[in-house]
């Protein structure tokens, strides 16, 4: 009877330690089915899609941001409306598409079907690494800006040193410039996030800015992540929006979803994202 309690006993804690890490153990099973490429593969990949907007003011090399679509993909009013804000404050502005090069559509990543953040995170690695070969950009300052899907694949992106460990779907990595800094419009953190249970390599100055009535994602699971990388790191401003929705900053929403923007948020979310930048690499003119 001994033995077979032991047993039982074995079999309960091995039980309990998959259960505990049945998340993980999935999304490495996920990882393990995602198409290998080089990172020189990714990159080629990438670049015909790439669409790099510079200040009118200033002289290069500029100070970057990388703006990173949700799962509907590129909308082009709406990246605008980022970009010109980027490159008032002396930034050049690099938009990045995921799908088209891929030819997906939003059903099958908006439903959690294709392109998990981990994926993805292989797409922010390869476009940090054609930043960094781009003369006219200031490899120094980088800063990551990702919406919905493009920020939960940035937080997933910062579990990896690329230079020790690429991201999934990749075979292999080198050093890559560290963000300086990375902006977070009501990202997703919950199940599927590789950021849930890794913790980052690259810490950055980050802004997020959380929508608090999100039907889309959970916003309140963000709002502790956050919280608690303010409470060990520090350099973490969060802003919560009181009853926001998801798209609280879109003022090109579809007829159907237009009571989600909120031009007060709004003007606020431009306010602080402007003095994001602007702190990390102030304006100068020439």
């Amino acid at each position: 009877m001994r033995v077979w309690g032991v047993i039982l006993l074995l079999c309960l804690i091995a039980g309990g330690f998959l259960y505990w890490k049945r998340e993980p153990i999935y999304l490495s099973f996920l990882a393990r089915k995602i198409e290998q490429t080089t990172l020189d593969e990714r990159i080629e990949l990438l670049a015909p899609s790439i669409d790099v907007r510079l200040p009118e003011h200033g002289a290069p090399p500029y100070p970057v941001v990388m703006q990173f679509h949700g799962c509907a993909g590129i909308r082009a009013p709406f990246m605008g409306q980022w970009v010109d804000i980027a490159n008032e404050a002396g930034y050049a502005a690099v938009i990045v598409d995921s799908l088209k090069p891929r030819g997906l559509d939003r059903d099958p990543v908006c439903d959690g079907e294709a392109l998990l953040g981990q994926e993805r995170a292989g797409d922010i690695y390869a476009a940090v690494m054609i930043a960094k070969a781009d003369p006219r950009l200031d490899k120094s300052t980088i800063v990551l800006a990702g919406w919905s899907h493009g920020g939960w694949s940035i937080m997933d992106y910062l579990t990896f040193d690329p230079a020790r460990r690429a991201p999934p779907g990749l075979t292999n990595g080198a050093a890559a410039p560290a963000p300086a800094g990375v902006i977070f419009f009501y990202p997703y953190c919950g199940p599927g996030a590789l950021s849930r249970f890794k913790p980052w390599k690259q810490t950055p100055r980050v802004l997020a800015l959380i929508a608090g009535g999100d039907t889309i994602v959970n916003a309140d699971l963000c709002i502790r992540y956050f919280e608690n990388r303010r409470a060990r790191d520090g350099g973490v401003e969060i802003a919560v929006y009181p009853g926001a929705e998801h798209v609280f900053d879109d003022p090109f929403l579809e007829k159907e979803y237009q009571s989600w923007y909120n031009e007060a948020y709004f003007e606020d979310a431009k306010s602080r994202y402007a003095a994001f930048l602007n702190a990390l690499a102030p304006r100068t003119t020439q």
